[in-house]
């Protein structure tokens, strides 16, 4: 069976459909245990899924091969750009986070007092 690709709308609707009823007879005794948010993950993860595999029989597989493939390409540059990003926010804070004092300062001798317009070290 070829899934055509103006059936890939039917077919999620329908599932959607068919999984609201299924919640929606099952008595909540079953369900009473069960999270709501772990039932919305599930059937998110299901739904994901199913749209994955009706594409891939749509699209055929050397034509999904090529559009994973692109989109493995864009995920591989965004990955470096957000880790270049983290590295220089990591190498700014490091050096905005050094302490004021240190040899440098101490070798320069006593700070003006406060008030006097001096630098420190004059």
């Amino acid at each position: 069976m070829k899934v055509e690709p103006w059936q890939v709308p039917i077919l999620v609707m329908a599932g959607i459909i068919l999984a609201e009823l299924a919640t929606r007879v099952v008595p909540r005794r079953w369900t009473a245990h069960l999270a709501k948010q772990q039932v919305r993950t599930v059937a998110l993860g299901g739904l994901a899924v199913l749209v994955i595999v009706v594409g891939v029989l749509a699209l055929g597989p050397d034509l999904a091969d090529q559009i994973a493939s692109v989109a493995a390409s864009v995920a591989g540059l965004v990955a470096l750009w957000l880790t270049y990003r983290s590295y220089q926010l990591q190498t700014t804070a490091t050096t905005d986070a050094a302490p004021p004092g240190g040899p440098a300062r101490d070798a320069a001798g006593p700070a003006a007092p406060a008030g006097t317009g001096q630098p420190p070290g004059r």
